[in-house]
């Protein structure tokens, strides 16, 4: 069977910055469209993400397709604890899977890896992994992904842009 989907809808499911919005519990529940869509929550988000404002004014469509690939917003991911890091570790395979096999082998794989989960859920009695309380398991070993708290999300992107403005003075 052919998949119909435009290319343009494909990537609503892929954030600029490679995180999986098929997974997104807001997704899920049809609260947001995904990160790229203009739909529910990600109209909020898109206002201050400076990776979004970034690979929009560069037109590229992933982190991993711009020269200065890593750069102070991408850290947003990483953490200051090995433990806490899991979610710049996905991010990173994520937007490498892309660049190797295609973002519609990757949303295969990530479709197929969500319906194991659901399946999971579904043994368990629950609608969605955040509501297991035996995580993290063999399919899940980070926290689920649900939407950063807002007001937090937009303080981090302030302090990214203050840095950045600041390097550019002194350089």
């Amino acid at each position: 069977m052919k998949d119909k989907m435009p290319n343009e809808t494909k990537w609503n499911l892929v954030a600029s910055c490679g995180l999986y919005c098929g997974e997104c519990t807001a997704f899920l529940n049809r609260k947001c469209g995904g990160c790229r869509s203009n739909k529910g929550l990600s109209t909020k988000y898109k206002k201050y993400c400076k990776i979004y404002d970034c690979l929009n004014n560069k037109n590229l469509k992933i982190c991993l397709d711009c020269k200065e690939f890593p750069c102070k917003f991408f850290n947003f991911f990483k953490a200051g604890k090995l433990e806490e890091s899991s979610w710049f570790l996905d991010v990173w395979s994520n937007i490498n899977q892309i660049k190797e096999a295609g973002l519609i082998k990757f949303l295969k794989k990530k479709a197929n890896w969500l319906k194991k989960r659901k399946e999971c859920a579904e043994k368990r009695g629950i609608k969605y992994c955040d509501d297991c309380k035996l995580w993290p398991c063999e399919l899940l070993k980070r926290p689920v992904l649900v939407p950063a708290n807002l007001k937090e999300f937009k303080e981090f992107m302030r302090k990214c842009e203050k840095k950045a403005n600041f390097f550019k003075k002194n350089d």
